[in-house]
């Protein structure tokens, strides 16, 4: 899965930030807004879900702030 924070206004570093900040670890790609969500076979379906309502959360507190 692919997340872009452009329409959020927040670069990558920004976003990468504020993820780590939640607990969250995404990808980088090329492209400067944009973050690959991957996962591993050590990766719960509990911790899917928990970075599912994490992610939004995250990248949405900048929006507000």
């Amino acid at each position: 899965m692919q997340i872009d924070a452009a329409h959020l206004g927040l670069r990558r570093p920004e976003a990468l930030a504020r993820l780590v900040d939640a607990g969250v670890g995404l990808s980088t790609t090329i492209h400067p807004t944009v973050m690959r969500a991957v996962t591993h076979l050590d990766v719960t379906d509990e911790d899917i879900s928990r970075a599912s309502e994490l992610i939004p959360e995250a990248l949405l507190s900048a929006v507000r702030a």
